[in-house]
């Protein structure tokens, strides 16, 4: 019975720090003015963009709703066609995350030129980036798979990222990744 005892003052001290934790990350915010610009064709050759040094950390995606290949005047227009464009190639049976619908309606007043997309975490995130952009349909691996959907070619991209080297990652990151998800809302994602 003193393993319990023992476990719940575990418990007690880790919720402790989980709440202390999540008070000193409100500021944290991914440097998105340094990140990676693409446009996404077949010829983009992404293997120069990111580092090879394996970096464990969290990325984020944006869609610049500026670009002239995205179909609407408004941006909001242009979210709503983006978002049926991302969910055709959904049909096309390879595993890819979705469009989250609640934050769908979330941007209906959207009036940013950086739409965040997409964020995760790895630790390894930049070869994780480039499966994002690169891994083929065939793979059974979660991506967005971005250079095969065609009919997201011409359209511009960025990706910013944060590098967290802990040892305690697998305890950690999730939490930092969580209070980005709340913050930036990415329209595509399994959670």
């Amino acid at each position: 019975m003193k393993y319990i005892e023992i476990l719940n003052q575990f418990d007690a001290s880790i919720s402790a720090h989980i709440s202390e934790f999540a008070t000193h990350l409100n500021n944290v915010s991914f440097d998105t003015e340094n990140g990676v610009l693409f446009t996404l064709s077949d010829d983009f050759d992404n293997t120069t963009f990111f580092s090879q040094v394996k970096k464990k950390g969290v990325y984020l995606f944006e869609l610049n709703l500026d670009s002239d290949r995205l179909s609407g005047k408004k941006r909001e227009t242009k979210i709503k066609n983006f978002a049926e464009d991302w969910s055709k190639k959904k049909h096309d049976s390879f595993f890819s995350s979705s469009v989250i619908k609640k934050r769908l309606s979330m941007y209906e007043k959207f009036d940013k030129q950086w739409l965040p997309l997409y964020i995760g975490k790895n630790k390894d995130i930049y070869k994780r980036i480039l499966e994002h952009i690169n891994l083929s349909t065939d793979k059974n691996t979660y991506a967005m798979k971005l250079k095969h959907r065609k009919n997201l070619h011409g359209l511009q991209f960025r990706v910013s990222v944060i590098e967290i080297d802990v040892i305690n990652y697998d305890f950690i990151v999730p939490h930092i990744e969580r209070i980005l998800r709340e913050k930036y809302h990415p329209l595509i994602g399994k959670q």
